[in-house]
């Protein structure tokens, strides 16, 4: 019988039960845990984001030359910063084409676990610090929408948060008024995508609960996209596509539309 080290019964001691039945061991992903309020949340993230964001850019520095010097793309660098209140942070640095190389792309997102795994990724909307949050349920309908019918399935979860940011392009946005508990929604759209979420204002926080592929909005007949604003005037210019699928999607007077966030 393999003997266990003294090191390891202290970090099954550290683990916390949580009133969901599953044990979340601290520093594995992060130390934010089930038990937390969005609020708790919100705040954290906060209070680590200042002393992270100057990590970005001293690391995006140092590493300036890879990106500058390269000859293929795309071109990608990681890096993991853990933060004082023990977060483990991961960024992704990347530039897609040769004319990011000078101007590469961060995606710093922070992992959790809670019935599934999702992402908190920290982005400036307007002039405003949003907190996104990729939900578990976000992340199964993008496995089963979008990585299985291109033949990913037996990828890792943080393959699966790389192949979502290398190749959705930059993100545009639709907000609109709605009903859910008081809260605005909104539409995400991605270069292969869109996906759907309700935002608490006042918090900058953004809850991403679902994702559709293109190919399921336009029945398999859309050709390669080469940026989100493209899938976002196919979509509004043809509201049509959306008419036979009932109450699954609405279509507003300004043309914008959403999935009902009841419809999982």
């Amino acid at each position: 019988m393999a003997m266990i080290k003294k090191s390891d019964k202290k970090n099954v001691k550290k683990c916390i039960r949580t009133n969901f039945n599953f044990y979340l061991c601290p520093n594995l992903y992060a130390m934010l845990v089930p038990t937390m309020t969005t609020e708790e949340v919100c705040k954290e993230i906060k209070n680590d984001y200042p002393a992270f964001y100057e990590k970005m850019l001293d690391n995006k520095a140092s590493n300036y030359r890879k990106f500058i010097k390269a000859v293929l793309f795309p071109v990608i660098h990681q890096f993991s910063w853990k933060s004082s209140s023990g977060n483990m942070w991961n960024v992704i640095m990347l530039a897609r084409y040769r004319n990011e190389r000078k101007c590469p792309g961060i995606v710093p997102y922070l992992k959790y676990e809670n019935w599934g795994m999702g992402i908190i990724y920290p982005k400036n909307i307007y002039s405003n610090l949003s907190i996104i949050d990729f939900k578990p349920h976000f992340w199964k309908r993008y496995r089963e929408r979008q990585l299985i019918p291109n033949g990913l399935e037996g990828i890792s979860f943080d393959e699966q948060i790389k192949y979502f940011f290398l190749n959705s392009g930059l993100f545009t946005f639709d907000f609109r008024e709605g009903s859910n508990k008081g809260h605005e929604g909104f539409v995400g759209y991605t270069k292969t995508g869109i996906f759907f979420g309700v935002v608490i204002k006042e918090l900058d926080y953004l809850c991403v609960k679902t994702y559709v592929s293109a190919n399921m909005l336009f029945d398999n007949q859309i050709e390669s996209l080469d940026s989100a604003d493209e899938l976002r005037e196919k979509i509004l210019s043809h509201p049509d596509y959306f008419q036979k699928r009932g109450k699954l999607f609405h279509i507003m007077n300004d043309s914008s539309f959403w999935m009902d966030e009841t419809i999982r």
